[in-house]
Order: C-alpha cells, then structure tokens, then sequence
C-alpha cells in the first residue's frame, strides 16, 4: 500500500517528467562541444637572494676606535706604544694590517688591537682553523664569529684574553691584559658596520 503523502511526490515527479519531454526535439542534437585549452601558467620560482657581503668601514686612528665611552673605561688612561706591526697572531691567509694599536699602563696591563683586511673567503677559512689552535668559537653579534682563548701569563704576570671577530672581509684580533675589552671590542664592530 502506497501512502497518500509518497503517492503525492510520485504524481508530481511524472508531471514534472511528462512537462520537460514536450521541450525535448524531435532530432536528437549531437552535444555541444567545449575546447578547453590549457595553458601552464608559469609560477615563478623565487631564486635564492645571494648573501652580499658587506665591506668594512675601517677606522684610521686608534684614538677613534670604538665609542669615547668604551675607550674611556678601556684604553683611555694607557699609553699608545706602537701601531701593532710585526706582533704575530693569528691572520687569515693575505691578511693587510689596516690598523694597529698597543695601548700599556705600566707592566701588566694593556691592549692590542689589530684590525686587517682580507677576502670574505680567507677570512671564513681562518676562521675554521681556530678551535685547532685552542680557541673557543661562538656567535656574535649580526650572527658572525666570535672567538676566544685565554693564554697564560707567566713567572707572575697576569693571562691574557685573546678575542678575535670576524665578519666579512674584516679580522679585528684583540689581545687584552687586566682590563676588559669586550664593550670597545662590540662598540668597534657597530663602528665597521653600522
């Protein structure tokens, strides 16, 4: 037995169909035809941006080094002895001498600052070789290099703290006794790359 309320729906969808078979043609038609050409869009691949190196500014006199307040707590009260020239430390391989500077206070204090120039590439490899001579490395600030070793002073006299930060095409080597390089050292590289 059909119920009435399905029945109702069955009656509407034959009238419905009876309805659309009078609007049919006689002739079947063939189907439309749609060409669909597909073109492949480009999607640009974005290329890496290259890391460009940037170039030092380099300082030209020691007593501009760094910022009037960091000389003042480091180097200030010493006496400027030489331009650095013929010390040895450890230099990427064509390494220049841009500016040297070894500032004394009496027998055990003091510091030298050697700030050379060299290739973005020379500088990268010296600075690999580090740890093999003893230095500690991490990472400074902008994310470059910063390394350290401490060597023993001898018959009385106090250690020294060797620093070197390297960056691009720069090698800035300090070398401190008794005193606490670490704010002028950071004030230079602020200075080099601003």
């Amino acid at each position: 037995m059909i119920r009435p309320r399905a029945a109702a729906v069955l009656i509407a969808f034959a009238v419905a169909a009876v309805s659309l078979a009078g609007c049919a043609s006689a002739t079947p038609s063939a189907a439309p035809t749609v060409t669909v050409t597909v073109t492949p869009s480009s999607t640009p691949t974005p290329s890496p941006t290259p890391t460009v190196a940037k170039t030092a500014t380099f300082p030209t006199d020691c007593a501009a080094v760094g910022t009037a307040a960091s000389r003042k707590d480091t180097v200030d009260g010493m006496t400027l002895q030489g331009d650095g020239t013929g010390f040895v430390r450890p230099a990427p391989d064509g390494a220049t001498l841009k500016l040297g500077c070894d500032w004394i206070e009496g027998d055990a204090t003091g510091i030298l600052l050697l700030i050379s120039e060299a290739t973005p590439q020379s500088v990268t490899t010296a600075v690999a070789g580090l740890t093999a001579q003893g230095y500690s490395c991490g990472v400074a600030r902008a994310g470059n290099p910063l390394c350290t070793k401490t060597v023993p002073g001898g018959m009385g006299t106090p250690d020294a703290v060797e620093t070197i930060y390297a960056r691009d095409n720069a090698w800035i080597f300090m070398s401190a006794v008794n005193v606490d390089g670490g704010q002028l050292l950071s004030d230079l590289a602020v200075q080099m790359w601003p």
